[in-house]
């Protein structure tokens, strides 16, 4: 479909109108995906003076957490495809943020490390992060915060269990 420009695109009463035919729960989910969007955004423009995006740093910050992942494992991490997720890694192995090394469990595998590099500056991307989340997130008390990392764990776990569901796999049988 697509997409309409922004002189196209209803804004004021119209908006409004448009708005009120969407149900509260649609709109919960545009705005959940407007501040996805918006967060990348800020992680891209913000972390760009350390020649990442948004998207490399995810893939930095899991291997911060579990270094030596498989690229398959990262791509659905990421939800990203294995052929996106290789491309990624290219360009993170070419600027020397990340090593990749044949699996000796599986010679078809690849593994992904940090670089000596990504392990001496982790500290000064983590500080970027750090403060990303600072300003973002400021808006919230602690008790605010707390409720809201709660109700959105809540969600997730939901969903998750959905994607296994019969009905979520498109069987309407229930068996």
């Amino acid at each position: 479909m697509p997409r309409r420009s922004s002189r196209t695109r209803p804004s004021g009463k119209a908006q409004k109108a448009t708005d009120a035919a969407l149900s509260p729960r649609a709109l919960l989910g545009f705005a959940l995906a407007d501040v996805t969007r918006l967060l990348r955004s800020i992680y891209d423009v913000r972390l760009s003076a350390e020649g990442l995006s948004g998207a490399s740093w995810r893939v930095l910050a899991y291997l911060y957490r579990d270094d030596g992942l498989s690229q398959a494992k990262l791509a659905e991490m990421l939800e990203i495809s294995r052929p996106a997720i290789g491309q990624m890694i290219d360009r993170l192995e070419a600027a020397n943020f990340v090593e990749r090394r044949a699996d000796s469990a599986d010679r078809r595998s690849w593994k992904v490390f940090l670089s000596p590099k990504s392990h001496s500056s982790l500290e000064s991307y983590l500080a970027v992060s750090n403060a990303i989340e600072e300003e973002c997130l400021s808006v919230f008390s602690e008790a605010e915060f707390a409720q809201l990392t709660a109700l959105v764990g809540r969600l997730r776990a939901h969903l998750l269990g959905l994607q296994g569901a019969p009905a979520a796999r498109g069987d309407r049988t229930g068996s």
